[in-house]
Protein backbone atom coordinates (compact mmCIF):
# COMPACT_ATOMS: atom_id res chain seq x y z
CA UNK A 1 0.00 0.00 0.00
CA UNK A 2 1.47 3.72 -0.78
CA UNK A 3 1.83 6.25 1.63
CA UNK A 4 1.14 9.69 1.79
CA UNK A 5 1.35 12.41 3.80
CA UNK A 6 -0.88 15.67 4.21
CA UNK A 7 1.09 18.47 6.02
CA UNK A 8 -0.70 21.27 7.40
CA UNK A 9 0.03 24.73 8.94
CA UNK A 10 -1.73 26.20 12.33
CA UNK A 11 -5.42 25.94 11.40
CA UNK A 12 -8.38 27.32 13.73
CA UNK A 13 -10.59 24.47 13.72
CA UNK A 14 -13.62 26.59 12.15
CA UNK A 15 -12.18 27.34 8.38
CA UNK A 16 -13.15 25.85 4.82
CA UNK A 17 -9.56 24.04 4.89
CA UNK A 18 -10.31 22.26 8.21
CA UNK A 19 -13.86 21.02 6.42
CA UNK A 20 -12.89 20.08 3.76
CA UNK A 21 -10.21 18.03 5.16
CA UNK A 22 -12.92 16.58 7.85
CA UNK A 23 -15.13 15.29 4.97
CA UNK A 24 -12.59 13.86 3.13
CA UNK A 25 -11.29 11.68 5.75
CA UNK A 26 -14.80 10.78 6.92
CA UNK A 27 -15.88 9.91 3.16
CA UNK A 28 -12.46 7.61 3.30
CA UNK A 29 -13.34 5.53 6.27
CA UNK A 30 -16.99 5.27 4.88
CA UNK A 31 -16.24 4.12 1.59
CA UNK A 32 -16.91 0.38 0.86
CA UNK A 33 -13.90 0.27 -1.62
CA UNK A 34 -10.47 -0.90 -0.79
CA UNK A 35 -8.07 2.14 -1.06
CA UNK A 36 -5.01 1.98 -2.63
CA UNK A 37 -2.79 4.45 -0.27
CA UNK A 38 -2.90 5.62 3.78
CA UNK A 39 -3.02 9.12 4.68
CA UNK A 40 -1.48 10.57 7.45
CA UNK A 41 -1.87 14.22 8.62
CA UNK A 42 1.26 16.09 10.04
CA UNK A 43 -0.01 19.45 11.78
CA UNK A 44 2.38 21.29 12.09
CA UNK A 45 1.43 24.23 14.67
CA UNK A 46 -1.34 22.96 15.96
CA UNK A 47 -5.42 23.95 16.11
CA UNK A 48 -7.78 25.54 18.33
CA UNK A 49 -9.94 23.12 17.55
CA UNK A 50 -9.44 19.60 16.45
CA UNK A 51 -12.95 18.25 15.68
CA UNK A 52 -11.87 18.49 12.47
CA UNK A 53 -9.09 15.70 13.09
CA UNK A 54 -11.77 13.54 14.86
CA UNK A 55 -12.61 10.85 11.65
CA UNK A 56 -8.43 10.65 10.78
CA UNK A 57 -6.66 7.27 11.86
CA UNK A 58 -3.09 9.03 11.81
CA UNK A 59 -2.69 12.05 12.81
CA UNK A 60 0.73 13.84 14.67
CA UNK A 61 0.24 17.00 15.76
CA UNK A 62 3.18 18.96 16.44
CA UNK A 63 2.39 22.26 18.57
CA UNK A 64 4.40 25.17 18.66
CA UNK A 65 2.97 28.38 20.19
CA UNK A 66 -0.52 30.03 20.82
CA UNK A 67 1.15 33.39 19.74
CA UNK A 68 1.28 34.14 16.17
CA UNK A 69 5.05 35.56 16.01
CA UNK A 70 6.05 32.36 17.74
CA UNK A 71 5.10 29.90 15.00
CA UNK A 72 6.39 32.22 12.44
CA UNK A 73 9.53 31.98 14.34
CA UNK A 74 9.22 28.35 14.02
CA UNK A 75 8.32 28.02 10.39
CA UNK A 76 11.62 30.33 9.71
CA UNK A 77 14.33 28.66 11.55
CA UNK A 78 13.03 25.23 12.72
CA UNK A 79 10.93 24.04 9.71
CA UNK A 80 13.23 22.71 7.33
CA UNK A 81 15.08 20.51 9.64
CA UNK A 82 11.58 19.04 11.50
CA UNK A 83 10.36 18.64 7.34
CA UNK A 84 13.57 16.55 6.77
CA UNK A 85 13.58 14.34 9.88
CA UNK A 86 9.83 13.38 8.96
CA UNK A 87 10.39 13.01 5.13
CA UNK A 88 13.53 11.13 5.43
CA UNK A 89 12.08 8.66 8.61
CA UNK A 90 8.29 8.09 6.59
CA UNK A 91 9.99 7.84 3.10
CA UNK A 92 6.53 8.30 1.46
CA UNK A 93 5.22 7.98 -2.08
CA UNK A 94 3.20 11.15 -2.28
CA UNK A 95 3.02 14.30 0.16
CA UNK A 96 0.35 16.80 0.15
CA UNK A 97 0.50 19.97 1.36
CA UNK A 98 -2.22 23.25 1.45
CA UNK A 99 0.59 25.39 2.54
CA UNK A 100 2.99 27.15 -0.16
CA UNK A 101 6.17 26.66 2.27
CA UNK A 102 5.36 23.51 3.54
CA UNK A 103 4.79 21.96 -0.13
CA UNK A 104 8.20 24.58 -1.62
CA UNK A 105 10.43 23.06 1.68
CA UNK A 106 9.46 19.25 1.16
CA UNK A 107 10.28 19.12 -2.97
CA UNK A 108 13.74 20.69 -2.02
CA UNK A 109 14.22 18.04 0.61
CA UNK A 110 12.77 15.38 -1.54
CA UNK A 111 15.40 15.96 -4.74
CA UNK A 112 18.18 16.33 -1.68
CA UNK A 113 17.33 12.83 -0.50
CA UNK A 114 16.93 11.63 -4.23
CA UNK A 115 13.51 10.27 -3.15
CA UNK A 116 10.94 9.72 -6.43
CA UNK A 117 8.09 11.09 -4.21
CA UNK A 118 5.51 13.16 -5.64
CA UNK A 119 5.03 16.70 -3.89
CA UNK A 120 1.28 17.86 -4.32
CA UNK A 121 0.33 21.56 -3.67
CA UNK A 122 -3.33 21.56 -2.69
CA UNK A 123 -4.15 25.46 -2.29
CA UNK A 124 -7.40 26.68 -1.52
CA UNK A 125 -7.76 30.33 -2.45
CA UNK A 126 -7.65 31.79 -5.74
CA UNK A 127 -4.26 32.99 -6.84
CA UNK A 128 -5.51 36.19 -8.17
CA UNK A 129 -6.60 37.10 -4.69
CA UNK A 130 -4.03 35.35 -2.45
CA UNK A 131 -0.63 35.24 -4.88
CA UNK A 132 1.84 32.30 -4.33
CA UNK A 133 5.25 33.11 -4.97
CA UNK A 134 6.61 31.94 -8.64
CA UNK A 135 9.57 30.37 -6.50
CA UNK A 136 6.91 28.45 -4.19
CA UNK A 137 4.34 28.08 -6.56
CA UNK A 138 6.28 26.12 -9.13
CA UNK A 139 7.48 23.85 -6.23
CA UNK A 140 5.49 21.21 -6.62
CA UNK A 141 5.41 18.27 -9.33
CA UNK A 142 1.43 18.16 -9.49
CA UNK A 143 -1.91 20.26 -8.09
CA UNK A 144 -5.00 19.64 -6.33
CA UNK A 145 -7.59 22.84 -7.72
CA UNK A 146 -10.87 22.97 -5.31
CA UNK A 147 -12.43 25.14 -8.44
CA UNK A 148 -12.61 25.37 -12.44
CA UNK A 149 -11.14 29.04 -11.97
CA UNK A 150 -8.54 27.85 -9.93
CA UNK A 151 -7.32 25.17 -12.20
CA UNK A 152 -7.07 27.85 -15.13
CA UNK A 153 -5.46 30.41 -13.06
CA UNK A 154 -2.84 27.86 -12.23
CA UNK A 155 -2.49 26.91 -16.01
CA UNK A 156 -2.10 30.54 -16.57
CA UNK A 157 0.96 30.80 -14.09
CA UNK A 158 2.48 28.38 -16.05
CA UNK A 159 1.70 25.15 -14.37
CA UNK A 160 1.26 22.33 -16.87
CA UNK A 161 -2.35 21.26 -17.74
CA UNK A 162 -1.86 17.51 -17.14
CA UNK A 163 -0.26 17.90 -14.01
CA UNK A 164 -3.21 20.07 -12.32
CA UNK A 165 -6.54 17.98 -10.67
CA UNK A 166 -9.89 19.84 -10.74
CA UNK A 167 -11.12 17.76 -7.20
CA UNK A 168 -13.52 20.71 -5.64
CA UNK A 169 -14.76 20.35 -2.40
CA UNK A 170 -16.95 17.49 -0.61
CA UNK A 171 -20.13 18.80 1.26
CA UNK A 172 -21.49 16.61 4.38
CA UNK A 173 -25.36 16.84 4.08
CA UNK A 174 -28.44 15.10 5.03
CA UNK A 175 -29.94 16.41 2.28
CA UNK A 176 -32.86 17.15 4.52
CA UNK A 177 -35.40 19.65 2.10
CA UNK A 178 -35.95 22.95 4.44
CA UNK A 179 -39.11 24.42 3.55
CA UNK A 180 -39.82 27.35 1.61
CA UNK A 181 -42.81 29.33 3.10
CA UNK A 182 -45.75 29.14 2.13
CA UNK A 183 -47.10 31.84 3.95
CA UNK A 184 -46.47 34.80 5.84
CA UNK A 185 -42.83 37.08 4.76
CA UNK A 186 -40.39 35.51 2.65
CA UNK A 187 -36.81 34.02 4.66
CA UNK A 188 -33.71 34.98 3.61
CA UNK A 189 -30.61 33.61 5.39
CA UNK A 190 -26.87 34.63 5.08
CA UNK A 191 -24.49 32.11 7.02
CA UNK A 192 -20.74 33.32 7.41
CA UNK A 193 -18.38 35.70 9.05
CA UNK A 194 -19.78 39.58 9.34
CA UNK A 195 -17.97 41.52 7.68
CA UNK A 196 -19.40 45.48 6.25
CA UNK A 197 -16.59 46.05 3.75
CA UNK A 198 -14.64 42.81 3.76
CA UNK A 199 -14.42 39.30 1.87
CA UNK A 200 -17.94 38.42 2.61
CA UNK A 201 -19.39 42.43 1.69
CA UNK A 202 -22.50 42.21 4.10
CA UNK A 203 -22.51 45.86 2.63
CA UNK A 204 -24.19 45.25 -0.34
CA UNK A 205 -26.78 42.87 1.05
CA UNK A 206 -28.04 45.56 3.88
CA UNK A 207 -28.04 47.95 0.98
CA UNK A 208 -30.34 46.23 -1.12
CA UNK A 209 -32.20 45.18 1.61
CA UNK A 210 -33.55 48.66 1.53
CA UNK A 211 -34.93 48.88 -1.33
CA UNK A 212 -36.87 45.60 -0.94
CA UNK A 213 -41.09 45.89 -0.71
CA UNK A 214 -43.43 43.47 0.51
CA UNK A 215 -42.80 40.99 3.74
CA UNK A 216 -39.69 39.69 4.16
CA UNK A 217 -37.10 39.19 6.77
CA UNK A 218 -33.17 38.39 7.27
CA UNK A 219 -31.62 36.10 9.29
CA UNK A 220 -27.48 36.67 9.06
CA UNK A 221 -25.91 33.55 10.78
CA UNK A 222 -22.09 34.39 12.09
CA UNK A 223 -19.26 34.98 14.42
CA UNK A 224 -20.09 38.49 16.00
CA UNK A 225 -16.68 39.09 17.13
CA UNK A 226 -16.19 41.98 14.43
CA UNK A 227 -20.10 42.57 13.86
CA UNK A 228 -20.58 46.23 15.59
CA UNK A 229 -19.79 47.57 11.78
CA UNK A 230 -22.86 45.40 10.63
CA UNK A 231 -25.06 46.02 13.70
CA UNK A 232 -24.71 50.11 13.48
CA UNK A 233 -25.17 49.87 9.14
CA UNK A 234 -28.45 48.21 10.07
CA UNK A 235 -29.21 50.59 12.53
CA UNK A 236 -28.52 53.53 10.45
CA UNK A 237 -31.03 51.93 7.62
CA UNK A 238 -33.56 51.50 9.99
CA UNK A 239 -33.81 47.54 8.98
CA UNK A 240 -33.49 45.86 12.80
CA UNK A 241 -37.31 45.13 12.29
CA UNK A 242 -36.41 42.99 9.91
CA UNK A 243 -32.88 41.85 10.14
CA UNK A 244 -31.85 39.16 13.18
CA UNK A 245 -28.76 38.34 14.21
CA UNK A 246 -28.63 34.42 15.44
CA UNK A 247 -24.91 34.37 16.25
CA UNK A 248 -22.10 31.37 15.64
CA UNK A 249 -24.02 28.09 15.36
CA UNK A 250 -21.98 24.81 14.99
CA UNK A 251 -24.69 22.98 12.72
CA UNK A 252 -26.64 25.91 11.01
CA UNK A 253 -29.13 23.73 9.03
CA UNK A 254 -30.14 21.30 12.10
CA UNK A 255 -31.84 25.04 13.43
CA UNK A 256 -32.87 26.41 10.08
CA UNK A 257 -36.36 25.58 9.48
CA UNK A 258 -37.64 27.41 6.65
CA UNK A 259 -35.64 29.81 4.03
CA UNK A 260 -36.79 31.16 0.41
CA UNK A 261 -33.03 31.63 -0.18
CA UNK A 262 -29.31 31.94 0.92
CA UNK A 263 -27.25 35.13 -0.29
CA UNK A 264 -23.98 35.33 -0.34
CA UNK A 265 -22.16 39.25 -1.28
CA UNK A 266 -18.77 37.70 -1.54
CA UNK A 267 -15.79 40.34 -2.73
CA UNK A 268 -13.51 36.66 -3.35
CA UNK A 269 -13.68 33.05 -2.63
CA UNK A 270 -12.09 29.68 -3.51
CA UNK A 271 -14.97 27.57 -3.76
CA UNK A 272 -18.04 28.89 -1.35
CA UNK A 273 -18.89 25.73 0.38
CA UNK A 274 -22.14 27.65 2.20
CA UNK A 275 -23.56 27.58 -1.26
CA UNK A 276 -23.02 24.26 -1.85
CA UNK A 277 -24.51 23.04 1.31
CA UNK A 278 -27.79 25.03 0.98
CA UNK A 279 -28.63 24.01 -2.39
CA UNK A 280 -27.90 20.36 -0.88
CA UNK A 281 -30.78 21.59 1.18
CA UNK A 282 -33.19 22.81 -2.00
CA UNK A 283 -32.46 26.37 -1.37
CA UNK A 284 -32.61 29.16 -3.88
CA UNK A 285 -29.00 31.00 -3.86
CA UNK A 286 -28.35 34.38 -4.65
CA UNK A 287 -24.87 35.03 -4.75
CA UNK A 288 -22.10 37.85 -6.15
CA UNK A 289 -21.22 37.19 -9.93
CA UNK A 290 -17.31 36.06 -9.10
CA UNK A 291 -14.89 33.14 -9.72
CA UNK A 292 -15.86 29.92 -7.41
CA UNK A 293 -19.81 30.96 -6.87
CA UNK A 294 -20.41 31.34 -10.59
CA UNK A 295 -19.49 27.60 -10.75
CA UNK A 296 -21.99 26.89 -8.73
CA UNK A 297 -25.26 28.95 -9.31
CA UNK A 298 -26.75 28.22 -11.98
CA UNK A 299 -30.87 29.41 -13.67
CA UNK A 300 -31.67 26.06 -12.09
CA UNK A 301 -30.90 26.60 -8.19
CA UNK A 302 -30.49 30.47 -8.20
CA UNK A 303 -29.01 33.97 -9.79
CA UNK A 304 -26.12 36.04 -9.97
CA UNK A 305 -25.88 39.80 -9.47
CA UNK A 306 -23.29 42.18 -10.67
CA UNK A 307 -21.02 42.25 -7.49
CA UNK A 308 -21.30 45.86 -5.77
CA UNK A 309 -24.87 46.81 -7.72
CA UNK A 310 -26.90 46.31 -4.87
CA UNK A 311 -29.62 47.39 -7.15
CA UNK A 312 -29.34 44.06 -9.18
CA UNK A 313 -29.75 42.34 -5.74
CA UNK A 314 -32.91 44.31 -4.30
CA UNK A 315 -34.23 43.06 -7.82
CA UNK A 316 -32.88 39.35 -7.65
CA UNK A 317 -34.61 39.21 -3.86
CA UNK A 318 -37.92 41.10 -4.38
CA UNK A 319 -38.16 38.37 -7.47
CA UNK A 320 -38.21 35.50 -4.78
CA UNK A 321 -40.37 37.79 -2.67
CA UNK A 322 -43.06 38.61 -5.71
CA UNK A 323 -43.05 35.14 -7.34
CA UNK A 324 -41.68 32.32 -5.41
CA UNK A 325 -43.46 29.83 -7.38
CA UNK A 326 -41.28 30.85 -10.45
CA UNK A 327 -38.37 29.43 -8.50
CA UNK A 328 -37.10 26.20 -9.23
CA UNK A 329 -38.35 23.01 -7.59
CA UNK A 330 -36.31 22.18 -4.18
CA UNK A 331 -35.50 18.63 -5.75
CA UNK A 332 -34.32 20.11 -8.89
CA UNK A 333 -31.83 22.01 -6.78
CA UNK A 334 -30.51 19.34 -4.67
CA UNK A 335 -29.57 17.31 -7.69
CA UNK A 336 -27.20 20.02 -9.05
CA UNK A 337 -24.78 19.70 -6.37
CA UNK A 338 -24.78 15.61 -6.63
CA UNK A 339 -21.18 15.84 -7.31
CA UNK A 340 -19.80 17.17 -4.44
CA UNK A 341 -21.40 14.55 -2.27
CA UNK A 342 -18.48 12.90 -0.11
CA UNK A 343 -18.11 9.60 -2.24
CA UNK A 344 -18.29 11.35 -5.40
CA UNK A 345 -15.62 13.50 -4.19
CA UNK A 346 -13.32 10.44 -3.16
CA UNK A 347 -13.68 9.17 -6.58
CA UNK A 348 -12.34 12.16 -8.16
CA UNK A 349 -9.71 12.54 -5.11
CA UNK A 350 -8.51 8.85 -5.21
CA UNK A 351 -8.58 9.28 -9.48
CA UNK A 352 -6.26 11.72 -8.77
CA UNK A 353 -3.80 10.65 -6.65
CA UNK A 354 -4.04 6.43 -8.69
CA UNK A 355 -2.54 9.28 -11.56
CA UNK A 356 0.10 10.98 -10.05
CA UNK A 357 1.39 7.35 -8.36
CA UNK A 358 1.57 6.04 -11.93
CA UNK A 359 3.55 9.13 -13.19
CA UNK A 360 5.67 8.50 -10.05
CA UNK A 361 5.76 4.45 -11.12
CA UNK A 362 6.48 5.54 -14.52
CA UNK A 363 3.36 3.88 -16.27
CA UNK A 364 1.65 5.53 -18.44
Amino acid sequence: MKKGLLLVPFMTGKGGTETVIKNLFTAYNQSANRHDYQLRIYSIGGSNDYAWAQPVEKVTIKRISNYRLGRTLYYLTCLPGYLLRVIKRERPDFIISTNPVMWFLAYRIVHLLKLKTRVIAWYHYSLQRKPVRPLFLHAADDYLAISDAISEELVRAGIAREHVYTIYNPITTDQTVVQRPLAGPARFIYLGRLDLDGQKNLRDLISACRLLRGEWRLDLYGDETNAQAVKDFVREQHLEPQISFRGFVANPWQQIKQASALVLCSNFEGYPMVLAEAMSHGVFCIASDIDGSNELVTPSNGSLYKLHDYQDLAAKMQAVIDAPQKMPAQKQIQTTVEKLLPQEYLHRFNQAIASILKEKDGVK
